[in-house]
């Protein structure tokens, strides 16, 4: 482990010291979280099992790769910014399409909320916070949901396009986006929907320079004890659920578990090829009727290693598909679609600005679970909103017009 912490700690100073990319990039974010998490368990690796063997070599593998991949990506593409993509500057905006999904967000969200509530409440109210995570996460649609449950990723598109449109945009508009991603979130307890609302708040500020990095660490911090708090109230109120309950307890469990747990994932033989990285796909293709395939579920198995867990880190479904050569081959097809998506935010475009922010939580959370291949539906999503929203311009790498004129 010490000579991977070396490792990464002088990639990252490299980065510094010849001025490659920001705090935000693909290859900064990516070596600095699992820098991180390896620093963090020569502190407190004692409270789990022992790491396994392919855990640092997957880290090995993804973090040279992508980094490499997404620098060489980022600088091979042509520097187009000029002096319109300036960070400070805002993004267009078509008003039509934006009121459109805004008028969507705060007429269906209620309804959304209303709807698994009514079936949470034919259970007892002890296990309110419980029953509702474990319907909201079930593959069947026994909320009733059907078709609002897309609702949550409008209001969340809704709010990066806000975001980096104030102030801009009326304050009581951005506030009734706010209050429906948190309605979203009371209505699924998912603290993922309130750490997406502040990373990207925090993301957009200092890209506008309106926040230096001493208060991005602050912000992490505070963002650590609230999510602490909202997980006291989601747990089950029995004595087993609540013995791990200390600060501790819960900052490895969501925080280091996942290394740990990665080392019980094993290689999957089966006849479906790429059965857990193409899900998305096998999904589709199995709706449409073009064939009958094996869709794996997004709710993963528990493990205990030794609390309980049901995440492996973004290495589990390349490792469980393709072993070694799957993390190498899609660390490197992380580090194009990064690189070139980073090259088109700096150049100033106003959709590529907003599908940034969108992966950057994605790269930042990798050392929990694989977000972006095996939640394709959900980029696509965001897309059409973005797209739809931010269309004044043709093409997502040129430069925005000035608005503000």
């Amino acid at each position: 482990m010490t000579g991977l912490i070396i490792v990464l700690a002088i990639m990252l100073v490299s980065y510094f010291v010849f001025k490659i990319g920001d705090v935000f990039s693909p290859w900064f974010i990516t070596t600095g979280v699992w820098l991180v998490i390896l620093l963090l368990f020569t502190q407190y690796g004692s409270l789990l099992y022992p790491l396994e063997d392919k855990f640092f070599y997957c880290v090995w593998i993804w973090v040279p790769i992508l980094s490499v991949s997404s620098i060489l990506t980022y600088y091979s593409l042509p520097d187009r910014s000029g002096a319109m993509s300036r960070a400070g500057e805002g993004i267009p905006l078509n008003k039509l399409f934006f009121m459109m999904f805004f008028l969507i967000s705060i007429l269906l969200t209620p309804v959304y909320l209303y709807k698994i509530y009514k079936v949470v409440s034919m259970f007892s109210m002890d296990n309110l916070f419980y029953n509702l995570r474990i319907l909201t996460l079930s593959e069947s649609d026994e909320t009733g949901t059907g078709l609002l449950k897309y609702v949550r990723s409008i209001n969340q598109a809704l709010f990066i396009v806000a975001v980096w449109r104030y102030p801009k945009i009326s304050k009581w508009v951005l506030l009734c986006i706010v209050l429906a991603n948190i309605m979203c979130a009371i209505a699924i307890m998912e603290k993922g929907s309130i750490f997406f609302m502040l990373l990207v708040t925090v993301f957009i500020l200092y890209e506008k320079r309106k926040i230096p990095l001493s208060r991005i660490v602050i912000a992490g911090v505070l963002i650590i004890f609230l999510f602490y708090g909202i997980n006291l109230l989601r747990s089950v109120d029995t004595e087993a659920a609540t013995e791990n309950n200390t600060f501790m307890d819960f900052f490895s469990m969501y925080v280091l578990s996942p290394s740990v747990a990665f080392g019980q994932v094993q290689e999957k033989l089966t006849e479906q090829f790429g059965s857990r990285t193409f899900a998305f796909f096998y999904a589709v293709l199995s709706k449409f009727g073009i064939g009958h395939f094996a869709v794996e579920p997004k709710l993963q198995e528990f493990v205990m290693v030794p609390i309980t867990t049901n995440v492996y880190t973004v290495f589990q479904p390349f490792y469980e598909d393709f072993g070694y050569r799957g993390v190498a081959f899609f660390a490197t097809v992380y580090g194009v679609f990064t690189g070139w998506l980073y090259r088109m935010f700096r150049n100033g475009g106003g959709i590529s600005r907003c599908m940034y922010a969108y992966v950057a939580e994605i790269l930042i959370l990798q050392f929990f679970q694989e977000n972006l291949i095996l939640s394709l539906s959900v980029l696509f999503q965001y897309l059409i909103v973005f797209v739809l929203s931010v269309q004044r311009f043709v093409g997502i790498g040129h430069n925005p017009p000035d608005d503000s004129k």
